[in-house]
């Protein structure tokens, strides 16, 4: 159930994670968001690369604010390959993410076809061991036809169950 929930969640975000590739490298930008009074996170997309960058300051800051700017260089640390850094300079922290953004599309396309592959597979592997398709109750020396659990119909053709 969990695995389906997500597969759906990736398959709904997988046009925003191809969207935002091909916006990373016609139209780079970064974005300023005012997490609480004390961390800032800048997101940066350029080239096929996403950076997220999070401030944390010692002291409030006066304004809470969300902005966008256009990118002429390249911000990010690693220069497009996977990154996770964090680093102390006086009172400020600041945490790196950087990754590629084909890699997201990527997983978000594994995880949307992982229910796709999983169900013919737990059928087949029910059927060879002698258990209902539907719900995996055990079937051997069960004449009936029927599943006593769930109610599924099936015949036996040398010890393996058919649908009909």
């Amino acid at each position: 159930m969990i695995i389906k929930g997500l597969a759906v969640i990736a398959i709904v975000t997988l046009p925003m994670s191809a969207l935002l590739w091909r916006q990373s490298h016609a139209d780079p930008v970064q974005h300023r968001y005012d997490v609480t009074p004390h961390k800032s996170l800048r997101v940066y997309l350029i080239n096929g690369v996403c950076g997220l960058r999070l401030l944390t300051m010692p002291t409030k800051t006066n304004i809470k604010a969300t902005f966008h700017t256009p990118l002429n260089s390249d911000p990010t640390p690693s220069q497009g390959s996977l990154m996770l850094t964090s680093s102390i300079n006086g009172p400020y922290r600041t945490t790196w993410l950087v990754f590629p953004l084909w890699m997201t599309t990527g997983l978000l396309t594994i995880v949307g076809a992982i229910p796709v592959f999983t169900g013919p597979v737990r059928q087949r592997w029910r059927k060879w061991k002698g258990h209902c398709i539907q719900c995996g109750y055990d079937l051997r020396g069960n004449n009936s036809g029927r599943c006593s659990e769930c109610g599924f119909r099936y015949r036996h053709d040398d010890n393996r169950m058919r649908r009909y």
